[in-house]
């Protein structure tokens, strides 16, 4: 909710003092014994590095470049850190997110209902889902933890409702910002789930998707009729000009700093919409490599997990990788719902390495 510069600023204040001085507690030698450790910092280091060859140098932009480089660093080592050292905590984030997510959209759903809150075609929520895709991506990841990590520990019926509850007003609220491709990836995650996980819970998880669907349906919603008449909204226009300016430039790119505005139907676009080629077209055909090697690397964990019955890690990552699909442009530049939605599932499957994938808790059930 409090997504500014200077709520950001006072949390690093705050926060970064208390970690450093509990980095010899933490033994932050340790993070090297991790692969996916060294790989995203071997990215990182390369795309920090590609904003110097680019056609587009600025030291201003630079300065912004390492900044958000070691912030990354610093939220990279104390998610890995802690959760290598308490391995209750992927339980705990899970909780606290989805209980401010489902405070935050009870607020807004009461405000909209009473007109407080007006809300335009597509629903909006605060601070980083002020913005319809990224409210969606992030409101989606939520309801996959609620899904698989909190409703298969609830204890009584009571919580099982309340968890249930999170996951229905959490998926009409993707369902009412219009984006189709947070829902995408949730499909994908879900039929994953069906796959590998509790099929129970993946078959609930559709139903109040379908429940929360008709429900906007019957009261006429017009961000629901909005998802299917935006038909196709300029992703493929903007990702054939993403692969000619990759096949300009094909071995390094054009530099992570550079500007290059792509042209879509809602007029000039700063990004193609799609990680894996902005990703090309920044640090060519290197960051490529290194990307493909850090989420393949990542989803090699991830399978391991799913064979200890942990199949929600390969969920949170087939769901953050299928939105970046969409609506990315970097996992350095410009870091908004990727902090939570690709750089949180690595940073835990990391943890998860350096404690050798010994863990107190199963993130799911067998199926």
């Amino acid at each position: 909710m409090l997504e500014t510069r200077g709520h950001r600023n006072l949390f690093y204040v705050l926060g970064l003092p208390v970690f450093l001085v509990n980095l010899y507690a933490l033994d932050a030698g340790r993070l090297w014994d991790s692969r996916l450790v060294r790989l995203a910092a071997v990215y990182a280091g390369y795309f920090l590095a590609a904003g110097f060859f680019g056609e587009g140098f600025d030291w201003d932009e630079m300065a912004d470049l390492l900044r958000v480089t070691a912030l990354l660093a610093v939220f990279f080592a104390i998610t890995v850190l802690l959760a290598a050292r308490e391995p209750g905590l992927e339980r705990r984030l899970s909780f606290w997110l989805a209980l401010t997510a489902a405070a935050t959209l009870l607020v807004l759903f009461a405000g909209a209902a009473s007109g407080l809150n007006t809300q335009g075609w597509r629903f909006t929520a605060f601070g980083l889902a002020s913005q319809p895709v990224i409210g969606a991506t992030l409101y989606g990841f939520v309801a996959l933890l609620s899904a698989f990590v909190l409703l298969p520990r609830a204890a009584s019926w009571p919580e099982r409702l309340l968890w249930l509850g999170v996951i229905a007003i959490c998926v009409l609220f993707m369902l009412l910002t219009s984006s189709r491709g947070p829902l995408l990836a949730l499909t994908l995650a879900l039929a994953l789930g069906l796959l590998t996980a509790d099929r129970r819970i993946a078959l609930a998880v559709l139903a109040l998707t379908a429940a929360a669907a008709l429900a906007a349906v019957l009261t006429d919603q017009r961000p629901i009729t909005l998802l299917y008449e935006r038909a196709q909204s300029g992703h493929f226009e903007l990702w054939q000009q993403a692969l000619a300016a990759i096949a300009e430039r094909p071995w390094f790119g054009y530099g992570s700093l550079t500007d290059i505005t792509f042209t879509g139907k809602q007029g000039p676009q700063r990004s193609p919409h799609n990680l894996v080629l902005a990703n090309q077209i920044y640090g060519g055909l290197p960051a490529t490599l290194l990307f493909t090697a850090l989420i393949g690397y990542a989803l090699w964990l991830a399978l391991g997990r799913l064979r200890r019955g942990q199949a929600i890690y390969l969920m949170l990552l087939a769901y953050g990788f299928g939105a970046s699909l969409f609506d990315s442009r970097s996992l350095l530049q410009n870091l908004g719902r990727e902090w939570i939605t690709l750089w949180l599932p690595i940073a835990l499957l990391a943890a998860g390495e350096l404690r050798g994938g010994k863990t107190a808790e199963s993130s799911s059930p067998p199926s």
